[in-house]
């Protein structure tokens, strides 16, 4: 009962929740301006439970989809000072691509999506599939619809991308799997995790894991670097 009630005031009344929510509804605004734009469909809430999640995978997955801010996503890349053409980004959680979609305004060599909900997952591919941009620069975009604790990272260099999308045993497994890919095959493996919010409710996830060397921090994002154990 005392950890609902202390969930319950969280929810309620801390300063940051409070700031998220009151930021809420500009940017959904702009979620929506984004969607007219160039003809997609990210915007707005999407609860699991209506998309086939069942079970504990709801609480696993925070209960619901939400689009990536996108001054937040460009915030956090623009942190990486590497030749990002390199890189495969990875979209772990992607749900409808909005994060897919501005990646590809980068120049990666590859942007993929990893999504357990099919349903999610085939709007994310009609989105891939519309969106058109001057800007964008990489067209080599995909959507997998896949078990993010059982999915295969690819080969290279990466960057692989949450928006807050498990609980922390999830993202442990998960974070586990790129540990292991990077003592297999040495390479460059970045993690940027975000969190409208604020990264501070799950940001000892990453503390207490050896296999990681924190590259920035910020207020909605970190970024870390994958170390070979």
């Amino acid at each position: 009962m005392g950890r609902v009630v202390t969930d319950a005031l969280y929810w309620r009344f801390h300063p940051r929740v409070r700031r998220w929510a009151a930021e809420l509804p500009r940017q959904q605004r702009i979620d929506a301006d984004f969607d007219r734009r160039f003809g997609t469909d990210t915007a707005g809430e999407v609860a699991l439970g209506e998309v086939g999640i069942v079970g504990d995978d709801v609480e696993r997955g925070h209960g619901r989809y939400r689009p990536v801010w996108t001054h937040v996503f460009r915030a956090a890349l623009g942190e990486l000072r590497v030749d990002l053409s390199r890189f495969t980004f990875v979209d772990y959680g992607s749900g409808k691509g909005k994060a897919l979609l501005l990646a590809s305004d980068y120049p990666f060599r590859d942007v993929v999506g990893v999504e357990f909900a099919r349903p999610l997952h085939e709007i994310a591919v009609r989105n891939v599939e519309a969106y058109r941009s001057e800007s964008q620069r990489c067209l080599s975009v995909r959507s997998e619809c896949a078990d993010a604790t059982m999915f295969v990272p690819p080969s290279g260099p990466l960057v692989c991308f949450f928006f807050n999308p498990f609980d922390e045993a999830t993202l442990g497994s998960v974070l586990e799997r790129l540990s292991d890919a990077a003592t297999r095959e040495p390479r460059e493996i970045f993690v940027v995790y975000t969190n409208m919010r604020d990264v501070r409710e799950h940001e000892t996830a990453f503390r207490r894991r050896s296999g990681l060397s924190a590259v920035v921090s910020g207020s909605q994002y970190l970024v870390y670097r994958v170390l070979p154990q």
